[in-house]
């Protein structure tokens, strides 16, 4: 290996791994970007303070949470892309690293930080858990002190000279090959060889983590190629793309990288570098997947854990034809009780009721003791009985969706209930019946509300006013004595004196959702429907930003979009048009 060049946070890191020892270890997590140094820093402290110590890699979380029983003594467990550990089925406990640590043993692991921001965000164990950890931060690039170190460690190691020469990418990035990997990908020798490595990065976008085989690259390759290009041979394809695409660049880095199957002398398929798979993702962020990368992995993707990241990447996107067949095969293969609750919810929307059932009574069938299939049982066949009631005179379901109906279904009926409730006098019916309202907005029946003297609608439809720059109706509504429009049009004149500029906020919270932000997301999709930028609206949903695809809808419901009920039953298709029928068996 290239010598290796102190970092600032070496004494920080080698302190939160030996405060505690021998009486008891420490779980320590290194958070940084990808190539930024973490494995090696990580290394160098493990080796310097306990080089004889047993070290374990586990393969998956169920080892981890199996040595907890009976855990070994001056281990290292070693969790390389932690992520893969906490969203696995079952993920890491908090349990686990507690008995393990309690033993005296090192529990070690690296995140890129849109995962730390990712696994910290909520309250459930797994997220407790990550915030439990002694995080050490590591910078993309070296400070002024780090590189003075690393001009005197270049006098001996010519590797280190040529890295910091490079003006293309940081040190450690250039040690791990990153401007070579970019290269083979935006400068290929052949189409097949982008094309493949393509696939393998749009598979990471949508949180694919296994190794993909030969059959699945070159099924979903033919997506990318143009017609001409798909009349050779598959065996030609590979030909043409393997080789440059797994070609070693410094030392091991290569843009794919051949992964064992578990036993010796096997191969179960690629996996993307890091770097790589970073760059592109910048890159392709809002590009739609072809239909052949969708249908490849859907039907290809072993891995139970896979195939939910899938469906949950392709209902962001509201490409629900992908998720269905994704959760279908969660629900009949791996039987995943909460894919078919999800299965069941996409066939309700549809008017499918009957399928709907029959995903149930199957549930059922395997799993009598399914609380949520039994208790959806009786949801849907109420649904069946009250959509049979509202249906016109001599329509069938298969004539198509009505749009009363769709409506109905649009959330199982949530709505209906609440509407009753509410105009019975139930107030916390009433709250919880404007807030969906707004969020998939409803505009005519708010404004009927307001209109009615509902406060809480005033309010509501005087926020989407506002967030639209509707001067001349809040000052309508103002004229008449409504205080909420007062307010928010005197906050609208404030803002406009001020001269903001929204799309600089567009951008700020754009690079905030680039590096993970939950939070960041879901105010960009706000602030992109305030602003009725369906252009900007749609770029976010392609890239699966979430609340992108619930933002859309209410769009397209507070405008009066015809195009509202198919595309929130059947969604888009993969280049992103319009389905207006669904998806079949």
């Amino acid at each position: 290996m290239p010598a290796y060049v102190k970092r600032d946070f070496d004494s920080r890191l080698r302190i939160a791994l030996a405060t505690n020892l021998p009486v008891r270890g420490s779980f320590v997590v290194m958070v940084g970007g990808s190539s930024s140094g973490k494995t090696r820093s990580l290394y160098e402290a493990i080796y310097e303070l306990v080089p004889e110590w047993d070290l374990l890699q586990p393969a998956d979380a169920a080892e981890l949470l199996e040595a907890k029983n009976a855990p070994p003594r001056e281990t290292v467990f070693w969790l390389d892309e932690l992520q893969q550990f906490l969203g696995a089925h079952p993920p890491l406990t908090s349990e686990c690293i507690r008995a393990l640590v309690r033993r005296g043993n090192l529990v070690v692991g690296t995140l890129w930080p849109d995962q730390y921001a990712k696994w910290t965000a909520g309250r459930e164990d797994v997220h407790l858990l990550v915030k439990s950890a002694f995080v050490i931060p590591v910078p993309d690039a070296l400070n002024a002190e780090e590189r003075s170190t690393a001009e005197d460690v270049a006098k001996r190691d010519s590797r280190i000279r040529d890295a910091l020469d490079a003006r293309e990418a940081g040190l450690t990035q250039v040690l791990a090959g990153g401007p070579r990997l970019v290269m083979c990908w935006e400068q290929p020798p052949t189409a097949y060889a982008k094309a493949m490595i393509t696939v393998a990065a749009d598979a990471h976008r949508l949180g694919v983590q296994s190794p993909l085989s030969t059959a699945l690259l070159t099924e979903a390759m033919y997506g990318y190629l143009k017609k001409h290009q798909r009349v050779p041979t598959v065996d030609h394809w590979l030909t043409e793309a393997l080789p440059h695409a797994t070609q070693p660049l410094y030392g091991d880095v290569r843009p794919l990288y051949e992964v064992d199957d578990g036993r010796a002398g096997t191969s179960a398929g690629y996996t993307i570098a890091d770097y790589l798979a970073q760059h592109v993702r910048r890159k392709r962020r809002t590009e739609p997947l072809p239909h052949e990368a969708w249908q490849a992995l859907v039907t290809g993707l072993r891995r139970p854990e896979d195939l939910r990241r899938l469906a949950a990447a392709a209902s962001a996107r509201l490409r629900y034809r992908y998720a269905e067949k994704a959760l279908t095969r969660l629900a009949e293969e791996f039987g995943d009780g909460r894919a078919a609750a999800e299965l069941v919810d996409l066939l309700v929307r549809q008017d499918r009721l009957d399928t709907a059932l029959e995903v149930l009574r199957l549930r059922l069938h395997a799993d009598p003791r399914d609380l949520i299939a039994t208790r959806k049982l009786a949801q849907v066949q109420d649904l069946v009985w009250r959509v049979d009631q509202m249906r016109p005179a001599g329509r069938t379901r298969s004539a198509g969706l009505d749009p009363v109906v769709a409506e109905f279904l649009a959330d199982g009926g949530v709505c209906d209930g609440l509407r009753r409730d509410a105009d019975a006098g139930d107030a916390i019916a009433a709250e919880h019946l404007i807030e969906r309202l707004v969020d998939r907005g409803h505009l005519d029946e708010i404004r009927d509300r307001a209109d009615r003297g509902e406060p809480r609608a005033a309010e509501a439809l005087a926020d989407l006013y506002a967030g639209w720059g509707e001067v001349d109706r809040l000052l309508e509504r103002a004229e008449r004595g409504e205080r909420a429009a007062e307010l928010r049009l005197s906050k609208l004149r404030r803002a406009t004196t001020r001269g903001e500029s929204p799309e600089s906020e567009i951008a700020g919270l754009r690079a905030e959702v680039d590096e993970g932000s939950h939070e960041a997301a879901l105010r960009l999709c706000t602030l992109l429907f305030e602003l009725r930028d369906e252009a900007n609206l749609r770029a976010e949903l392609n890239a699966g930003t979430a609340g992108a695809a619930d933002r859309l809808l209410a769009l397209h419901t507070a405008l009066g979009h015809s195009a509202l009920i198919p595309l929130r039953a059947y969604g888009l298709d993969a280049v992103g048009a319009l389905v207006t029928q669904p998806s079949m068996p």
